[in-house]
C-alpha cells in the first residue's frame, strides 16, 4: 500500500520560484526541465516508500523527524516529513541555502 502525498502550498511556491529563476533569470530551460523531472521522480518514490530517504542532516530538522532527499544531478534538496501513511512535502531548497527557519 502506498503513501498519500501532500505538497504544501509553501513547497509549491518555492518550486515555482526556483523554476522561474532558472528560466527567466538564468535563461536555462534544460535545468528547469531537469529540476521538474527530478522532483516528479522523487514524488513518485515518496508515494512508494518515503522511508528509503534519510533523516535530515540538519540537527534541528532531524529532531523534528524531517527527512530530505537530493534532486539527482542538481544542487537542490527536498524536505519532507512522514505522518502515519502521509508524506508532507515542506519545501525545496538550494543546498547552499540556510533553510532551517523557512521549513514549517
Amino acid at each position: 500500500m502506498g503513501y498519500k502525498l501532500v505538497i504544501t502550498r509553501r513547497a509549491e511556491e518555492l518550486l515555482d520560484g526556483l523554476v522561474n529563476d532558472l528560466l527567466f533569470d538564468l535563461g536555462n530551460e534544460p535545468a528547469a526541465a531537469r529540476l521538474l523531472g527530478g522532483v516528479g521522480d522523487i514524488y513518485s518514490r515518496l508515494e512508494q516508500n518515503p522511508l528509503q530517504f534519510p533523516a535530515s542532516r540538519d540537527r534541528y530538522l532531524s529532531h523534528k523527524d524531517y527527512r530530505e532527499v537530493l534532486v539527482p544531478g542538481m544542487g537542490y534538496r527536498l524536505v519532507f516529513c512522514v505522518r502515519e501513511r502521509t508524506v508532507i512535502v515542506l519545501g525545496i531548497f538550494h543546498q547552499l541555502e540556510n533553510f532551517q527557519g523557512r521549513v514549517m
